[in-house]
């Protein structure tokens, strides 16, 4: 009897570990918070290679999400326009408690709330030192400079008065460096700007923010802002210094990364940002697939820029333009595609909408060149994509500034509409001219502003 109790209880044993060895792993976090006056609907968790939207409870002022993340490190927490840094790992929780009215004051709670702690402070040595950028860097080069080394004097001091854990102070004082590293490489065009003194250049002695720059270090690519920014704008410098006149800027910029940067983390991503953008704006499709294929080696950025590519070659030159159909026409009733076609007539075409600044600088210029252009082969169409519910604004922007031509509104944002789709509209404005059979002739053609690029385009043209 005394035997089988025994193999009872060793049995038992035997299934509760193994009940413990199959319990699984928890690889998530759970983040949650309480805002005092926060009114919005949502708040937005971003990192690197990372974006959530997080839902807010406004009726009882909290929010809370379970999340898997892909790496620890730096995150930010927008509320509305107000940023809150986060110091996140995959599997440690981590709450927080303020008033959105008062966010220099926050209370953390989880593993990590010491670290979310020090950026609360950090934000504020920022506010008591450096008070606001335009003030910073409107600055004299000598106070500048003065002000650039207490400020970073001040946070290397705070950074290490937190007994932070080392790995994450490793990473920090570094970012430090960066951030000081990439005020002083903006200086120059900053100042000069906020001075209104163009010709503003600094002196002989101050400080190289770019010696010893490292152009491919993957750690400061995933964990500095600072460091990413500087590497692009560097990047993008480098590029226009290449680039002959006449050729590709986007392809040029493709093989500047390329030959530039050789941590694949930083190559594979600033490619794929790259390859986002600028696909649609690239004067030779074919050859800015090929090279951004055989650079990159992320698979999934490359099957992305594919579907791009495929998409792309059915609006390339030569293509018939894709149609659209029953716009709202602002002199009455509705106009499609094909009512515009048939008359002999190229269609320039102008993509805008009303919030889009660099659009309504566009206007004038485009008013004046139907001027010149009255009563030859050509007409000009301007489609608005704006969001659901704004003909009265769309009215009232045609009337105060006397716009002219074929004024359509198409009714839906060009990232939800798919006849801009097709197009592969990012940014707005954007011109398209088509044939007088409706074939494509550019699908990114100039804009009024580059002047004699697009009227060179209508001489070829016959216009």
């Amino acid at each position: 009897m005394k035997k089988l109790v025994l193999l009872a209880l060793i049995g038992v044993t035997i299934i509760s570990c193994k009940k413990e060895e199959q319990a699984p792993v928890k690889d998530y976090l759970i983040l949650s918070g309480k805002v005092e006056n926060f009114k919005r609907r949502d708040i937005t968790l971003s990192g690197f290679k990372f974006e959530k939207k997080i839902k807010f409870d406004r009726e009882t002022g909290s929010f809370v999400d379970t999340l898997k993340i892909d790496r620890d490190g730096y995150y930010t927490l927008f509320f509305n326009k107000t940023p809150l840094n986060l110091y996140l790992t995959k599997t440690d929780d981590a709450g927080l408690v303020f008033d959105y009215k008062n966010a220099d004051v926050v209370n953390f709670e989880g593993a990590h709330a010491n670290i979310n702690n020090y950026f609360v402070e950090k934000q504020k040595t920022w506010s008591d030192i450096i008070v606001s950028a335009n003030q910073f860097f409107a600055l004299e080069e000598e106070e500048f400079l003065a002000k650039t080394d207490e400020y970073k004097e001040a946070l290397t001091e705070l950074s290490i008065s937190k007994q932070l854990p080392a790995d994450f102070l490793k990473h920090e004082v570094k970012n430090i460096d960066y951030e000081c590293l990439r005020n002083l490489y903006n200086y120059q065009d900053f100042h000069a700007t906020l001075t209104r003194n163009k010709d503003f250049k600094v002196s002989e002695n101050f400080p190289n923010p770019l010696e010893n720059f490292n152009y491919s270090s993957g750690d400061d690519y995933v964990n500095s802002f600072s460091y990413r920014a500087m590497l692009e704008t560097e990047l993008n410098k480098i590029a226009k210094e290449k680039n002959k006149e006449g050729e590709d800027l986007y392809l040029t910029y493709l093989e500047t990364v390329h030959t530039e940067v050789t941590d694949t983390v930083a190559k594979n991503d600033l490619l794929y940002k790259s390859a986002q953008n600028s696909i649609t704006y690239t004067s030779d499709l074919k050859e800015f697939y090929r090279k951004f294929m055989a650079y990159s080696t992320n698979e999934a950025h490359k099957e992305e820029i594919t579907e791009d590519y495929e998409l792309l070659k059915t609006t390339a030159k030569g293509q018939p333009a894709p149609k659209f159909k029953d716009y709202v026409n602002y002199n009455g009733g509705t106009t499609s595609m094909d009512d515009l076609l048939g008359k002999g007539k190229y269609l320039y075409i102008d993509v805008w909408a009303t919030w889009c600044g660099f659009c309504k600088r566009e206007i004038p210029l485009l008013k004046r060149l139907e001027q010149e252009y009255h009563g030859k082969n050509i007409e000009f169409v301007s489609i608005n994509v704006d969001d659901k519910g704004n003909e009265e604004k769309w009215k009232e922007t045609i009337q105060d500034r006397e716009m002219t031509g074929v004024q359509l509104m198409a009714g839906d944002s060009h990232l939800k509409l798919d006849w801009a789709q097709n197009f592969l509209i990012k940014g707005l404005p954007r011109f398209i001219i088509v044939d007088p059979d409706g074939n494509i002739v550019s699908p990114n053609a100039p804009a009024p502003s580059e002047g004699e690029k697009l009227i060179s385009m209508f001489d070829e043209l016959g216009i």
